[in-house]
């Protein structure tokens, strides 16, 4: 979700600039292409984000798995998700994310200054609501893909009326929050029961962390960030970004996979329910399937979930990565 009234053009860290067009479902063309856009992956964008996501893995500071530090897999997933800024009037848009979709393919090194571009790829009306799909990749410095999205938004939306009732398409497959009554298991291996439970974890969301993952540090105000403009939109309180739920599932992924995350993780999330600051959300997990993949390895599948501390399902994910057996 992003509801921005007012911000900074660039700063240190990016090379992006806000466009002049209307950010309405009509102006959407298909296809439209949108970015470039340059990251500079410094120290202070990874402490940024571990202090949102309450993730300090020292993989992120001092060395990882792949030698030098590298930044959280799913840092650039809210810039992946807003490259259309460059086209659009981000003083305009009012949108609601309802699906996102991360593929990760190379860990991002500090230090390293990454160029996203993207492109809007289809639009549709659903309940009287206007869908845009847009596509968009991270790639570093020589070319090397890195990260791809994919995400579903509701263009110019009153937030208030439309937050808390189904808006997304309904899945194929739905996710049931419930385990087997095995041992939670910390990492992947061969052949494991379908239905065992991952590792649970817990996290306190604050509104700061909200304010800073909500783009507060370019002086962009929006109903993530801004108490005043949150109730002019008709909700009672600030509310998170849904994407901030899908860094949780990435952070939990990071947890269970280990470094193949970063090479060959894959996550797809929908947004159910509104997350407000202070709650306590527990991502929990179970595993789903195993199947076969290249050089010997194995992809093993599983199935995510978000509540908070009133037992709300706030979030579902699918999510899988190649390991060895």
């Amino acid at each position: 979700m992003n509801a921005a009234v007012e911000s900074d053009t660039q700063n240190e860290i990016y090379d992006r600039w806000t466009g002049t067009k209307d950010s309405t479902f009509e102006n959407v063309e298909i296809p439209e292409e949108l970015g470039p856009i340059q990251i500079k992956v410094t120290e202070q964008l990874v402490k940024q984000y571990a202090f949102c996501m309450d993730d300090y893995r020292p993989w992120h500071f001092d060395k990882s798995p792949f030698g030098p530090a590298v930044a959280h897999a799913a840092l650039l997933a809210n810039d992946l998700l807003t490259v259309y800024y460059t086209n659009y009037d981000r003083t305009t848009v009012t949108g609601l994310h309802t699906d996102e979709e991360l593929t990760f393919h190379a860990p991002v090194p500090v230090g390293e200054t990454v160029t996203i571009t993207g492109r809007f790829s289809d639009k549709y009306t659903r309940r009287e609501n206007g869908y845009v799909v847009m596509e968009a990749e991270a790639r570093d410095s020589k070319g090397n893909l890195l990260v791809e999205h994919t995400g579903i938004e509701i263009m110019r939306v009153h937030p208030g009326s439309v937050i808390g009732r189904a808006s997304a398409k309904e899945p194929t497959k739905k996710i049931v929050p419930e385990t087997n009554d095995s041992e939670p298991i910390s990492a992947p291996r061969r052949n494991i029961a379908p239905g065992t439970p991952i590792v649970p974890r817990t996290k306190l969301l604050s509104q700061e962390q909200i304010s800073v993952y909500s783009f507060v540090g370019e002086h962009e105000r929006n109903f993530h960030n801004d108490l005043e403009l949150a109730k002019s939109h008709g909700l009672d309180n600030t509310i998170a970004q849904g994407l901030q739920t899908c860094g949780y599932f990435s952070d939990a992924c990071t947890d269970f996979f280990g470094a193949d995350w970063f090479t060959s993780g894959r996550v797809k999330a929908k947004f159910l329910l509104p997350v407000f600051p202070d709650s306590a959300l527990t991502v929990s997990g179970k595993v789903t399937g195993q199947e076969d993949a290249d050089g010997g390895k194995i992809r093993t599948h599983l199935e995510l979930w978000v509540t908070d501390q009133d037992n709300r399902l706030v979030s579902v994910a699918w999510a899988s990565a190649q390991h060895e057996g």
